[in-house]
């Protein structure tokens, strides 16, 4: 019945693994039906589409979560990230899938920085998708002005990130002070 003591039904250890992922992808479908408006549910369900290289199911998952919880700025960086990485380690994209994947990546970004213009992390892979962007094209101009901005938001995210941790050492050392 599981498939590995079952010559008939088993080809091999793929096809047990094949079936678990299918069971695996149910389960969660059932538990998004189930509590569809717990932004967690869709994290889950897009991190197991990843481990399974499905991309566009991935993607789905994650625009669900930020259609539930569109406030959220970090729903948009998530989605920012996972294209990130989908143009930068998926080495079967040709030029212009990478760019599209840049492209997108940037609107994610923009989207969680909209929502907190503060948001460091969002501003840092800003600046790696703009880099990415600019060594994607000839135009030097063009290149120079994707560089320029990716280093002010690099800049200002490092100035952010200082700040942030001097007012989490400052608290703290009001919190032990009693202050």
């Amino acid at each position: 019945e599981d498939g590995i003591r079952d010559v008939e039904r088993s080809r091999g250890l793929g096809d047990v693994y094949k079936r678990q992922a299918e069971e695996a992808e149910t389960i969660l479908k059932n538990v998004v039906e189930l509590q569809p408006g717990d932004p967690s549910v869709y994290l889950q369900l897009a991190a197991f589409f990843n481990r399974q290289e499905m991309f566009e199911e991935t993607i789905a998952a994650l625009r669900s979560r930020a259609a539930i919880e569109p406030d959220n700025p970090e729903a948009y960086y998530t989605l920012a990230t996972y294209f990130w990485e989908k143009a930068f380690r998926d080495f079967r994209l040709n030029e212009e899938e990478k760019a599209g994947y840049v492209a997108d990546g940037i609107a994610e970004v923009d989207l969680a920085l909209e929502i907190k213009d503060d948001y460091h992390e969002a501003m840092t892979y800003k600046n790696i998708l703009l880099r990415m962007q600019a060594n994607a094209t000839t135009n030097k101009a063009t290149q120079d002005a994707l560089i320029a901005q990716a280093d002010a938001l690099l800049e200002r995210a490092n100035e952010l990130r200082a700040e942030q941790q001097e007012a989490a050492v400052a608290a703290a050392e009001a919190a032990t002070s009693g202050g």
